[in-house]
């Protein structure tokens, strides 16, 4: 069992960073978060998947093996002799206060093409070798992606199931000609593969080194236009004249979503190849995904137990969510393999929410997997409702909300129903306008749970309203306004980090060596007064 000790973080993505190029990155502005997380005492920086993709949601991607460029520093290429800052500054729009993804796309890519062009004039021998260790570790998954990425753009990025019989299929010589014919575009992206883990594995020391683990995400599902079902064919439910899906991705109507959701994946052919294959695509993801990060969330936890297939109609196109149905699959026996695999207490957080049955929690808890509460379900019901905190046990992870929930004050203004809103103020047992306090009220009912770690979403800390919501799932992956949110250091208030850090320290999640040594009389209670006295600050 992964077993977890008392602590706290912050759930916030990288694009969401501060940053003058239009979207946060893994520069400086990431250390100096890190060291506002190491300030305030928070020991976890939750963030979203990493990896590439070609449109605004993290969840989508050409590949569950590779980084997304867009996340690289390009103020870290000037330190490294790529780019002088010119090459930045002399092009670079002028972006809002949230991510326009088309502009930054189109104008980041520019930048880093030209950091490319130096990297292949340059003489620097370190980077030379770098990569070609780089190239060797990540073979397994690079040549193919690197190689989708190459004929996606000759073929005027197409999705493959479009292209020509011969490249759709994989025929080898005609591949290998490829290879030949795009070497120096497959040398780029191999390029940008190793500068973006290059960047991203000195961030994740500095923040190791400060106390700070990375919790990150990986979907269960991948893209269908992705190099990873282009290349592994076999692993999923296709159709073998179209090789278009079978079935799709989606969730039956929840609370997020009365009509259900259209995610639109392809659907693994778990009884099928990946059984006879030991699940072997599978493991190496998930090997993969833990030497990026410390622990990784499996969005969707739930689909490893079994997921909504929605069918395809006969014009080519899914049926609404709700003609979908449950049908298993082999999380058990896919698991198994894994721990033989990566070892035991493989350090894996379920996302154990939406309609969730007894065999999803039996999945979870055979393999000693960590579970979640999120407090904005907890109020529809009571006093079984297992979202409320006294109904939490210590190996889960707490939440006041997820990147798919608005902010608290919002969600309580806004979202929260009637019957919600009176639960939730008879649970606090408070009385008056609870509006501008509620979200510290439920960051204190989180820390204070039993729950041993409590990830607190970034806007609720810093008291943000509406129009802050990550991801809103009531609208498609790609709708215009989600994923666009980022924060600015001016929001940070010396307030915030205080009352941050009191409670952490108040809460027990964050205990120094001096606390833990100094006599109980010192510890918050005077014996003599009675009185309660101020914490120090640590």
């Amino acid at each position: 069992m992964v077993k977890l000790e008392r602590t706290s973080g912050i759930l916030v993505h990288i694009s969401s960073l501060p940053g003058p190029n239009g979207i946060g990155d893994i520069g400086e502005e990431a250390y100096k978060f890190v060291d506002f997380l190491h300030e305030c005492n928070q020991q976890t920086w939750q963030i979203l998947p990493l990896t590439a993709s070609e449109k605004p949601s993290p969840y989508s991607g050409t590949s569950a093996f590779a980084g997304n460029p867009l996340l690289i520093s390009l103020e870290k290429l000037v330190d490294d002799g790529l780019l002088i800052q010119s090459d930045i500054e002399s092009s670079r729009p002028k972006f809002g206060e949230y991510i326009e993804f088309r502009k930054v796309f189109q104008w980041k890519y520019t930048v880093l093409d030209h950091a490319y062009h130096n990297y292949k004039n340059s003489s620097n021998q370190t980077f030379q070798t770098e990569l070609e260790t780089f190239v060797k570790k990540e073979d397994y998954w690079l040549d193919d992606y690197t190689l989708y990425m190459a004929i996606k753009a000759e073929q005027n990025n197409k999705s493959w199931s479009k292209w020509p019989k011969e490249l759709k299929y994989r025929e080898k010589q005609v591949l290998e000609n490829k290879r030949q014919e795009h070497a120096d575009v497959i040398r780029k992206h191999t390029f940008l593969q190793y500068i973006f883990f290059r960047q991203w594995n000195q961030l994740k020391q500095y923040a190791n080194e400060n106390g700070v683990t990375i919790l990150g995400d990986m979907p269960v599902y991948v893209d269908y236009d992705s190099a990873d079902v282009w290349a592994n064919q076999s692993l999923f439910q296709l159709d073998e004249k179209t090789s278009l899906p079978k079935a799709v991705s989606g969730a039956p109507p929840d609370s997020f979503s009365e009509t259900g959701q259209l995610w639109n994946n392809p659907l693994y052919d778990w009884t099928g190849n990946l059984r006879k294959t030991n699940f072997d695509w599978w493991i190496k993801r998930l090997k993969k995904c833990l030497e990026t990060v410390d622990v990784v969330r499996i969005d969707h936890f739930r689909g490893l137990e079994a997921y909504w297939a929605i069918p395809i109609g006969a014009d080519g196109k899914p049926l609404p969510p709700t003609k979908g149905e449950w049908v298993k699959a082999c999380g058990d026996e896919f698991l198994t393999a894994a721990t033989k695999a990566l070892g035991e207490n493989l350090p894996i957080i379920a996302e154990d929410l939406g309609h969730l049955t007894q065999e999803v929690f039996d999945l979870r808890d055979k393999f000693g997997l960590v579970g979640m509460r999120v407090l904005h379900f907890a109020f529809t019901h009571w006093p079984d409702n297992m979202y409320l905190p006294h109904n939490y046990i210590p190996n889960c992870i707490a939440y006041t909300g997820t990147h798919d929930n608005n902010t608290t004050i919002a969600w309580f203004r806004h979202n929260a129903s009637a019957k919600e809103k009176k639960t939730l103020i008879d649970y606090l047992q408070k009385e008056g306008d609870l509006e501008r306090q509620i979200n510290w009220d439920l960051i204190r009912l989180v820390l204070a749970s039993v729950a041993n770690t409590a990830v607190l979403l970034f806007q609720d800390v810093l008291d943000l309203e509406e129009g802050c919501q990550m991801n809103d799932p009531a609208f498609t992956p790609d709708y215009e306004d989600n994923w666009r949110w980022r924060f600015h250091w001016k929001q940070i208030k010396q307030e915030t980090k205080y009352k941050l850090k009191s409670l952490t320290y108040i809460y027990g999640r964050y205990l120094p060596k001096e606390a833990l040594d100094r006599p109980d009389t010192e510890a918050g209670v005077d014996e003599k007064t009675n009185s309660v006295q101020q914490p120090k600050s640590y």
